[in-house]
């Protein structure tokens, strides 16, 4: 978040130097306020988590940044890529299942926007019952938890927080 925060900063910084109109240099101001505003919200959240309980399972790949930003290690996805595009064979399937019994993880955490059907089959597989809380990876409509960036990080928080705290 810290990294939109200054990027909000730069670009309106430049659109005021490119157009004399120094509104885009408040805005961009305005708009990093808020961004590091939300993330101490959100470092808060994800701190709330006990720091045995701070490991993510994934649908796919799309969490690292905020894994390493906040002390959690991701410690599989149900596709091991950073698409949904790929598939992962039923061995690999298997095998995150048991590394979910194994490492005694509460939760799964799917895109909101994609199917669910081989994240609802692991959870299956494992024989317990884990929870299958959607995130979301992008924004959502206007009247989504996640209809702007600062709502979409504060959603995603809450709920793996939510998810894990136990």
């Amino acid at each position: 978040m810290l990294r939109m925060a200054t990027a909000a900063e730069l670009i309106g910084a430049e659109l005021a130097t490119i157009t004399g109109n120094t509104a885009f240099q408040d805005c961009g101001t305005e708009t990093a306020e808020r961004i590091r505003t939300a993330e101490k919200e959100v470092a808060t959240l994800m701190a709330s988590v006990p720091a045995d309980r701070r490991v993510l399972v994934t649908d796919h790949l799309a969490y690292g940044y905020l894994a390493d930003r906040y002390g959690y290690e991701v410690i599989g996805a149900v596709v091991p890529s950073t698409t949904t595009l790929a598939e992962p064979s039923s061995a690999e399937l298997a095998e995150l299942a048991e590394l979910i019994v194994a490492e005694n993880v509460p939760a799964i955490f799917a895109n909101v926007a994609e199917p669910s059907t081989l994240v609802e089959a692991v959870a299956a597989e494992t024989g317990r019952d884990i929870t299958i809380i959607p995130l979301y990876h992008d924004l959502g409509g206007p009247d989504s938890p996640a209809a702007t960036y600062i709502d979409l990080m504060t959603t995603d928080a809450s709920r793996i927080a939510e998810g894990l705290a136990g």
